[in-house]
């Protein structure tokens, strides 16, 4: 009888302890969040209004939601224009897995102590004001998947060891900062990424080598930087490839069109570059490749009649090339056709009849070519024309 009663007392004695700790911890995690609130100086809708030492934050704070232990697992605030500074009290917030501000005008940097937030999983800061270098502790996160620092002002280079444990990570976005230097070689440790996003920034120097020994990237954004060299063969073996934009940098040598036959490829921007020789013939064309610009390189030679086998195409853009020869004759079969844009070449020969099929067709520059002979009576079949 002793023995039943010594269990029951130890249980009770167990369950009180246990309560008391989460009790404890549910107060300091509320302590934590009203810190946050107050390095917020602007909050011009009422956002953490309900952020009160009242209120129970798992129940009544907005953005804010718990696990069932009752510990902090996410802060979501977008778009709520939340002016300020990040906190460095969120490092206390040790099951927080979800950290969502973007659209807010939060400026300074990240705090150090962030990289104490092992159970992160996603954090999206785009859309602020913050700045200073990206720090490297987040490479230490050993659970992020998502991260997003895109629409900021970060500057100096990407650091290598932002890579250095990205097993789990699938998208990282540091798009619209002001950073420099070279992409890190380390990024192909992410062994499980599907997509990046580093365009609109400053960076040179090549395209890492081993970059489509990552089975599943299909999204790769590397637009208006000042990235160099040849990418043909470096593209080629990325098989999943759904997503890629090259425009706006300085590659050379032959563009990397092998990619059309990729059966996922929606979207390829290789535009404003240095890409040189002919388009060569298209044996294979993704069914679903729905933009296809090559316009501002020095590729030359005539466009291939396999063009129309890119059956789902909405933009074709090759204006500002040295192409040749005639516009294909088969190319109203291309009847998805939005915009065609074949200006400043040195195309030559007539107009093909049969334009007025692609009756979704709201623009087509043929401007400072050689044409010869009549506009096609047809034309006047697209309806959506807006310019000619």
């Amino acid at each position: 009888m002793r023995r039943h009663r010594a269990i029951h007392l130890s249980h009770a004695l167990l369950c009180t302890v246990f309560c008391c700790l989460v009790t404890a911890s549910a107060v300091t995690e509320k302590e934590i969040l009203l810190e946050f609130k107050g390095n917020i100086t602007d909050d011009p809708r009422a956002s953490l209004s309900s952020w009160v030492s009242s209120g129970n934050p798992c129940n009544d704070y907005k953005g804010v939601s718990c696990n069932s232990e009752g510990f902090v697992e996410r802060i979501v605030l977008w778009n709520t224009s939340l002016g300020g500074v990040l906190s460095s009290s969120l490092s206390g917030l040790k099951r927080l897995r979800i950290l969502t501000l973007f659209g807010n005008r939060l400026s300074g940097g990240i705090p150090e102590g962030y990289g104490d937030l092992h159970s992160l999983w996603k954090i999206n800061l785009s859309s602020n004001a913050l700045s200073g270098s990206i720090p490297e502790f987040i490479g230490d996160l050993p659970s992020i998947r998502f991260l997003d620092l895109s629409k900021n002002g970060f500057t100096g280079e990407i650091p290598s060891a932002l890579f250095r444990y990205c097993y789990k990570t699938k998208f990282v976005s540091l798009s619209h900062n002001n950073l420099a230097g070279s992409i890190p070689a380390s990024l192909v440790n992410c062994f499980n990424l599907e997509g990046f996003d580093f365009s609109f920034n400053n960076l040179s120097g090549v395209v890492p080598s081993g970059l489509c020994g990552i089975p599943r990237l299909s999204y790769v954004s590397l637009r208006n930087n000042a990235l160099s060299g040849s990418v043909q063969e470096l593209v080629s073996s990325c098989q999943s490839l759904e997503h890629l934009d090259f425009g706006s940098n300085r590659f050379t040598d032959l563009a990397p069109f092998s990619v059309l036959g990729m059966q996922n490829l929606t979207y390829l921007n290789l535009s404003y570059n240095g890409f040189g020789g002919h388009i060569p013939e298209i044996s294979a064309c993704s069914g679903r490749l729905q933009i296809l610009d090559a316009s501002g390189n020095f590729l030359d030679g005539e466009i291939p009649s396999g063009i129309t086998k890119c059956k789902s195409l909405k933009l074709l853009a090759l204006e500002l090339n040295r192409l040749e020869g005639n516009i294909p004759v088969d190319i109203q079969e291309l009847r998805g056709l939005i915009v065609i844009k074949l200006g400043n070449n040195s195309i030559g020969g007539m107009i093909p009849k049969g334009f007025g099929s692609v009756e979704l067709l709201e623009l087509l520059d043929l401007h400072n070519l050689n044409l010869a002979g009549q506009i096609p009576e047809d034309i006047s079949n697209c309806k959506f024309l807006l310019g000619l």
